[in-house]
């Protein structure tokens, strides 16, 4: 993984290793100290239901409610503490999630997850191959609308934010390090706004 294929290609900072893409918002000058980050994946060994979970949603209950936010393989995370706990939680934002696990949701879970709003945020260039074995990133987007359609078609509250569509371009699977990610950051904080009332979300 490493330069070549996790901070290039999978993480879409450009088509092939050393080529940025050319609206790139990631700063490629960086990418060799990113792959330093990089550590053994070992979710392999985890047991089922991955523990991670119910951490999630006892840290969420402990707070006394939380607006639950994960990235890429952990995506999905507030998806399962929310079901877990959903007084416990008051949004669910996932972004670049690795599946949002559309059709494998029941009925009755799709309801219980329309009580919360969700947001999805998904980057730019998803055509873009992958590396690792599974979908790609357009199937995955395309994945979490159908499980926003479904939440809609609940009565829930669930959009999809994607920066291209707002003319946005260039940014990657890590938008958090992005060079406009205060940008995103703002029309995150700003869809809380809309969808989070004020008791329910505490912010400095």
């Amino acid at each position: 993984m490493g330069d070549r294929f996790a901070a290039w290609v999978n993480f879409r900072f450009g088509p092939e290793e050393g080529t940025p893409y050319p609206d790139s918002q990631y700063p490629v000058e960086a990418v060799q100290s990113f792959s330093k980050q990089g550590i053994p994946d070992l979710s392999a060994g985890l047991p089922s239901p991955n523990p991670n979970f119910s951490a999630l949603s006892t840290l969420a209950s402990t707070l006394s409610g939380a607006i639950l936010l994960g990235h890429s393989q952990s995506g999905a995370y507030p998806l399962e503490a929310a079901l877990l706990d959903p007084s416990s939680v008051k949004a669910m934002i996932l972004v670049e999630p690795g599946s949002c696990s559309a059709d494998r949701w029941t009925s009755s879970q799709i309801d219980t997850l329309a009580s919360i709003p969700l947001l999805v945020v998904y980057g730019d260039h998803l055509e873009a191959p992958t590396y690792i074995s599974g979908p790609g990133w357009q199937d995955r987007f395309d994945e979490c609308l159908r499980l926003i359609d479904r939440l809609r078609r609940a009565g829930g509250v669930a959009d999809m934010l994607h920066p291209p569509s707002l003319g946005i371009r260039g940014n990657s699977h890590m938008l958090m390090q992005d060079r406009n990610n205060l940008e995103i950051a703002d029309l995150i904080l700003a869809w809380i706004d809309r969808n989070v009332s004020e008791q329910d979300s505490v912010r400095d």
